[in-house]
């Protein structure tokens, strides 16, 4: 059997985002994730559903790879700029070397500040 004929396993957009969000929660400065703003992600976080996923958009193009899009708040204090940097970059190398997947686009929006 050859390449051609092997069928491709599709990582689910749902396990994507609960990975992606843990790695972003865990870089140094998140406070929390926010919501992400479309309204499917809003009912389903008004509802207490999703907790893993909350604040994760993805979706994929063929020529650029993964988009994602992460709802931030971030803690006090924090050089914003730097902390969404590093968001971008513990992402980004979590998904090429965990899951072996390419990210076109890593877009962070800073819904908030949160004073400890």
């Amino acid at each position: 059997m050859g390449d051609q004929d092997r069928e491709v396993q599709k990582i689910p957009d749902e396990f994507i985002m609960a990975y992606v969000g843990e790695r972003a929660f865990d870089t140094p400065g998140v406070y929390g994730m926010g919501v992400s703003l479309t309204a499917s992600a809003l009912t389903k976080n008004w509802l207490g559903q999703d907790k893993k996923t909350r604040g994760v958009k993805v979706s994929y193009d063929e020529d650029q790879g993964y988009i994602i899009d992460l709802f931030l708040l971030v803690a006090f204090g924090v050089n914003i700029p730097e902390t969404a940097w590093n968001v971008q970059k513990n992402v980004n190398d979590g998904l090429k070397t965990d899951l072996n997947l390419t990210a076109g686009e890593i877009n962070i929006h800073i819904q908030g500040v949160k004073a400890e």
